[in-house]
């Protein structure tokens, strides 16, 4: 459920992004409502509510056929692709 509420923000950012961008999120704080059946599908969306100096903030909700599975508040920010795969791939651990 937490991926695609993800995916969701990333794509509601995804008009918005230039060549060589993309975008990452920061912070999720997500409530589990209800339980989905064995089989059920999922679906997430994410509303854009407005800015915190380069944070994006979206409402997120996931539901199933019966309603509402999770809801909550989420944090994404556009950055450079080279600067996420540096930042990577300082992090490899060193052999």
């Amino acid at each position: 459920m937490i991926a695609l509420m993800e995916v969701a923000a990333a794509r509601a950012l995804g008009p918005h992004l230039q060549p060589g961008e993309l975008s990452v999120g920061v912070s999720l704080d997500v409530s589990h409502t209800a339980a989905t059946p064995e089989g059920g599908t999922v679906t997430a969306t994410a509303r854009f509510l407005g800015r915190e100096g380069k944070l994006f903030l979206f409402e997120v909700t996931a539901a199933d056929d019966a309603g509402e599975v999770g809801r909550g508040k989420h944090k994404g920010a556009i950055i450079k692709t080279e600067r996420l795969l540096a930042g990577a791939a300082q992090r490899r651990p060193k052999a």
